[in-house]
């Protein structure tokens, strides 16, 4: 890259910043649209709960298994808000990144409104509706990308890339994905002197950025656990590669992650999933005849995410969930937006509009839809909450919580949600007969056995000195959903 285009790129960003703004409040505010049923109260996954009530104890063990030690510095904080105020700044700061994004990727010569599109078209995809039921644990590792999303906007590109080898790591330890985001940023750039040379030199960078985190993630957890290195918790179910055997089955794993990611990705639907990628291989193609290194950079960020993703899951054959491949949404949004824009220098700006207005206006249906069904075990657990109130002491959950419509549609995936939702809402203890039933013993035959022939989802018994949740014992789905099953709701 050239000192004189630094420059140049330097001087032009300030004429566009008062656009930036508007474009993160449209998005912002479209982004509100999409997760209203989520608004007064948002569904929280049961490890989310944590962050919520600010308990380092309950998480300590990611900072091992995972390397999330920004994570766990979040929670030592001391202060609790409200989750709908953490929902409120989560969404916030996605949209100052997807705003960041488009406005580096376009500049001030698209229309608002193509930008806020392509900004929700990439931001309202499922993976990213799903890991923002964990908002409360990521808040704090979004606002660093946020924040070098913003910075990316006001400094030269150069200084941008050097500011990888700060903000990678960092971002790494907050969720293994969120490094790719500060990628994406680069790779989709307008103001670029593209070359094999730089793309060479910026995807380099990146990787010793990413091995840098790895680095200090290791050091950490050898100086506090005494372990070097990130040992896979038992729920990933690992399997590491040890020879060409099991290195071939893992092998089958990352290529079902891959189909996954397509499926799933589309909401279950082929054929939804193949109109979209026909699309895409349209934009693709289009992109790489008008400007060949724009669309081989984006090409290149895609290709190194998911090769690391699958490395990974080669490595140690664990479930990877579809929340992980959420970058891949980002360029390909950008190039349907760049696709857009030949459609409208062609002439053809109905076509272009119309391109535009029925992925956004898809993405936000299908997110609103996946909004809803999440938060269908806020309403239950609020409505049992109630029943509740009445009593004291105690609460024992008898049955099985798989055999709520609710758990099936907002795939509760632990009775740690039943426990966590329920003494949140009542300041009552939980326990779970299903998992402890030795703390049960005492109670009737009849109260133990769970509901039986009922039309109803539950049923609530009070008795000397507790309360009794009765849950039919007949399950619904198995409790821990695979990645590849062709589940929309559940991730």
């Amino acid at each position: 890259m050239s000192l004189t285009a630094d420059v140049s790129g330097a001087a032009a960003r300030p004429q566009a910043a008062s656009q930036l703004p508007v474009t993160v409040a449209a998005v912002f505010a479209v982004m509100l649209l999409a997760a209203v049923f989520q608004l007064p109260d948002p569904m929280l996954r049961h490890d989310d709960y944590p962050a919520l009530l600010a308990d380092p104890s309950l998480f300590y063990s990611k900072t091992l298994t995972e390397g999330r030690w920004v994570n766990y510095l979040w929670h030592l904080r001391g202060l609790v808000t409200p989750a709908w105020l953490n929902f409120l700044a989560y969404q916030l700061l996605w949209a100052i990144y997807l705003g960041c994004l488009v406005h580096n990727a376009f500049g001030r010569e698209v229309a608002l409104w193509q930008r806020v599109m392509v900004a929700l078209i990439a931001g309202l995809a499922l993976p990213w509706v799903l890991i923002s039921l964990w908002f409360n644990t990521l808040l704090l590792g979004l606002a660093i990308v946020a924040l070098y999303a913003w910075l990316s906007t006001r400094l030269s590109e150069r200084s941008c890339r050097w500011l990888m080898l700060l903000f990678v790591p960092v971002s790494l330890m907050a969720y293994t994905t969120y490094p790719f985001l500060i990628l994406a940023l680069s790779l989709t750039r307008a103001e670029t002197n593209r070359s094999a040379r730089d793309l060479a030199g910026l995807l380099a960078l990146f990787i010793a950025s990413f091995a840098l985190g790895m680095l200090t993630i290791y050091s950490l957890n050898y100086a506090v656990h005494g372990v070097f290195g990130v040992p896979m918790a038992e729920w990933r179910n690992p399997s590491p590669a040890t020879d060409l055997a099991s290195l071939l089955e893992n092998g089958r794993l990352a290529l079902d992650y891959l189909v996954a990611l397509v499926r799933r990705g589309t909401y279950g639907n082929t054929g939804l999933a193949l109109l979209l990628a026909g699309v895409l291989a349209v934009a693709v193609w289009s992109v790489l005849r008008r400007d060949r290194w724009r669309g081989l950079y984006m090409l290149s960020g895609v290709g190194l995410g998911l090769g690391l993703v699958c490395l990974q899951v080669i490595r140690t054959g664990i479930d990877m969930p579809l929340r992980s491949g959420g970058f891949v949404w980002l360029y390909g949004a950008v190039f349907l937006g760049l696709f857009a824009i030949a459609l409208q220098d062609a002439g053809r700006a109905r076509l272009s509009r119309n391109l535009l207005f029925s992925l956004t206006a898809m993405s936000v249906i299908f997110a609103g839809m996946t909004h809803y069904f999440a938060s269908e075990w806020q309403r239950l657990s609020r409505a049992m909450a109630d029943e509740l109130g009445a009593g004291s002491g105690p609460i024992f959950v008898t049955g099985t919580y798989l055999s709520l419509e609710a758990a099936r549609k907002s795939d509760l995936q632990k009775d740690q949600s039943v426990v966590f939702r329920l003494e949140h809402l009542t300041g009552r203890p939980v326990v779970m007969c299903e998992s402890q039933p030795q703390e049960c013993a005492h109670l009737p035959k009849a109260l133990r056995a769970g509901l039986q022939e009922s039309v109803k989802p539950y049923e609530v018994r009070q008795i000397d000195g507790a309360s009794v949740l009765m849950l039919s014992p007949v399950a619904l789905r198995k409790a821990k959903l695979e990645p590849t099953q062709p589940q929309p709701q559940a991730d």
